[in-house]
């Protein structure tokens, strides 16, 4: 590893420190939790709330879990940031490289032995907002719930990046709403009305968390 990747590392490493402390120190308003499952489950939203769903997935599920890293020096940073908040993970190759359909089968053999799986459904390097098929072949492969939440911060910032990411400031509030699960059968055609329909249960829950702040 060069000294570029271990400072990457370092950074994942920071980004989870930083999360894991602001919503320790939060008051959590939560709506939903209800609606989450009992066995294991694909988790999905999009990219901006990968700060906050990250450190609170552990107050919401018992299971290990896992996510995807991308390939270079953005997937050292997660690789860092996941271990600060004890993800498992599974790298992905290049795009237009390498076989992706090998990454979703390793997953799905983690959701057989009782894992979460997270994933941010327009990521890793958007466009945001934009509902990718990944997680949705998963879940018609598996048979494996699908729940996406919503999460908005007061006070709070957001990063001037592609997905405008969440930042909680300390002694934020947060409010976390997590949608009725998804189930899908073999048959499901995962075209762009679909995809789209997808997006907009992720819009509707995360604009249910900022009314609720």
């Amino acid at each position: 590893m060069n000294l570029i990747d271990r400072a990457a590392l370092r950074w994942g490493r920071m980004i989870a420190g930083y999360g894991n402390s602001v919503t320790k120190n939060a008051r959590i308003l939560w709506e939903g939790r209800e609606n989450i499952p009992s066995t294991s489950t694909i988790w999905f939203t999009f990219h901006d709330t990968n700060l906050v769903a990250l450190a609170l997935h552990d107050r919401v599920s018992p299971r290990r879990v896992q996510a995807f890293v991308p390939p270079g020096l953005v997937g050292m940073g997660m690789r860092g940031w996941f271990d600060g908040v004890g993800f498992e993970f599974l790298p992905l190759p290049a795009e237009g490289m390498g076989n992706p359909t090998f990454a979703l089968k390793a997953m799905a053999r983690g959701l057989s032995d009782n894992r979460d799986v997270v994933i941010a459904v327009d990521g890793p390097h958007g466009p945001a907002r934009r509902v990718k098929p990944g997680a949705f072949w998963l879940g018609r492969l598996t048979g494996a719930p699908m729940l996406t939440v919503g999460f908005a911060a007061k006070p709070s910032f957001r990063f001037p990046r592609w997905d405008r990411h969440l930042v909680p400031l300390p002694g934020a509030r947060i409010a976390v709403v997590c949608s009725e699960p998804v189930y899908l059968d073999r048959k499901q055609e995962l075209d762009e009305p679909f995809l789209a329909s997808m997006g907009g249960m992720i819009e509707a829950v995360t604009q249910h968390a900022r009314d609720i702040l």
